[in-house]
């Protein structure tokens, strides 16, 4: 709006004498009726006794607002809904500018903030009508089964949830929601019934204690005999905690379970509590497949770290039944100050990377990434040389130390994959050599981040992705090894008699179907 401002007062230098600027700030509630007087410009503008004589005029149209046609320092307003303008932000804002011009001479510039305030005129809805659970017999007391919640557009709401329980025999789960980390589970109070394969019931949704907004059914199947899938998954650690040194750093860290199963796959998701929720999810993201958490794109940099020593978020797992668990992630940051940067400004860390292990488009001696085929077999391999150098003015101290961390291996699994072997010495350089001990396997590990430090105080770094690349190293297998068919006599030819799908853990969908007859 300043802009045009600014090319008036350039068309007619000598003509503006007067130009006063008013912000104001008011809020309105979202589905009031058309026509709403939203402000009187007369209650705001001490100087303007009436409208009468003035040019009044949005800079630019604003989104459901205009000017009465009668008497123009009322602003009216067209029907808002809040959900339909801002959809995903907490809080909604309109920002209109107005000029009021009574001659060349003249003029005023009100800037005005609109607070789109949320009203509960939209009901819980839940995604589906039916939900299907499948759990083990011996499942121990405590167990909590977590499931979906309705989803309200009106982001102030407060849900209650309750059930309906049809069947006469006792009901061994009690229905628990934590409005805190946003939790809606079936905790298990009792031991299951072994006479029971079933239960049916009804979980109930309103923002209101007396109305229902909306329901599902849901069933629970009793597994009798059998103890797979059973049990959550369990993260290898209760807590997790990642240190960020660099500011222009985007990975954080990775989150894993314990023995995961490929037939049951695992995928994460970040909760967290209410009062952070918004700036968590803005600031944070993870990779719902192989739980590595990172920064989203620019917003780390823009936020202001300067009172901020660290964030708590909660990652959640949960596997196709629904089965979950929780762990605790604190990322906490640790910038150097200007003074200890600039005593390690005299040392520099290099990466030389063979033209064998980078991308062919990317062809980059200094790469910071490295691809590597999965399952190689001429091992040992050097797959990198790393210089260090230090400014003629100075040379290497006798406390000279250089380390490997990665986000993604613990210490253990580190050194049983890598090596760093020292291959020159002197006093202006030392170099290494960065050795493979054992290969990868792409269906475990698809990339893994290290970080080479100098000195152990993390001023001078520099980091590494190692990609793992795939190859068609495993066989696609069927479901079930014999099938068998019944054909009806005189059926119209032809007609769909079965779909095989074979399952490739490749993933390279290059799988060939024949038919192979005996005889």
């Amino acid at each position: 709006m300043k802009i045009i401002f600014f090319l008036f007062l350039i068309i007619y230098p000598n003509s503006v004498k007067t130009l006063e600027e008013y912000s104001i700030e008011i809020s309105v509630k979202e589905e009031q009726e058309n026509g709403t007087i939203i402000i009187d410009l007369l209650s705001y503008i001490p100087t303007l006794t009436n409208s009468n004589g003035y040019l009044i005029k949005f800079v630019r149209p604003c989104q459901n607002l205009y000017i009465d046609n009668q008497n123009h320092n009322l602003i009216r307003s067209l029907k808002i809904d809040r959900e339909e303008i801002c959809p995903y932000e907490i809080n909604c804002l309109l920002n209109c500018n107005l000029f009021l011009q009574k001659s060349k001479e003249e003029m005023k510039l009100i800037k005005l903030k609109i607070n789109i305030e949320d009203i509960n005129d939209n009901k819980a809805k839940f995604k589906r009508r039916f939900y299907s659970y499948e759990l083990d017999e011996n499942l121990s007391l405590n167990y909590h089964l977590q499931l979906e919640q309705a989803e309200d557009k009106d982001l102030f709401s407060k849900n209650f949830y309750s059930l309906n329980i049809s069947s006469s025999s006792s009901f061994p789960f009690q229905l628990n929601y934590n409005e805190e980390n946003h939790l809606l589970e079936l905790i298990l109070i009792n031991k299951l019934d072994k006479n029971t394969k079933k239960y049916s019931f009804e979980l109930i949704v309103n923002d209101n204690e007396n109305e229902i907004d909306d329901k599902c059914l849901i069933e629970l199947n009793i597994l009798f005999n059998q103890q797979l899938n059973s049990y959550p998954p369990e993260f290898e650690f209760k807590s997790y905690k990642f240190i960020i040194y660099n500011f222009n750093q985007t990975f954080i860290g990775q989150v894993k379970i314990k023995n995961s199963k490929e037939n049951n796959p695992i995928y994460y998701r970040l909760i967290s509590s209410s009062s952070s929720l918004e700036e968590n999810f803005n600031l944070f993201q993870i990779n719902e497949k192989t739980g590595q958490i990172s920064f989203k794109e620019n917003n780390f940099q823009t936020k202001n770290l300067n009172e901020i020593s660290s964030y708590q978020i909660f990652i959640e797992a949960f596997d196709l039944n629904y089965l979950s668990s929780l762990t605790t992630v604190e990322i906490y940051f640790n910038f150097t100050n200007s003074f200890l940067q600039q005593q390690n400004q005299n040392y520099f860390i290099e990466i030389l990377i063979p033209k064998l292990f980078q991308k062919k488009t990317n062809l980059d001696l200094n790469s910071n990434e490295i691809f590597l085929k999965e399952n190689l077999t001429n091992l040992p391999l050097t797959i990198l040389q790393l210089f260090i150098s230090t400014s003629s003015s100075s040379s290497f101290s006798s406390l000279f130390n250089i380390s490997m961390n990665s986000t993604t291996l613990s210490s253990m699994e580190l050194n049983s994959y890598f090596y760093l072997k020292q291959i020159n010495d002197d006093n202006e350089q030392k170099s290494f050599e960065l050795i493979l001990k054992k290969s990868f396997d792409y269906e475990i590990m698809k990339l893994i981040h290290l970080d080479f430090i100098l000195n152990q105080n993390n001023f001078t770094r520099k980091s590494l992705t190692v990609f793992i690349e795939n190859i068609n190293d495993c066989q696609p297998t069927f479901n079930q090894t014999k099938f068998r068919f019944q054909i009806k006599e005189n059926s119209h030819f032809p007609f769909l008699l079965y779909t095989f799908q074979a399952q490739d853990q490749d993933e390279l969908n290059n799988i060939q179907y024949y038919l192979k007859t005996k005889g």
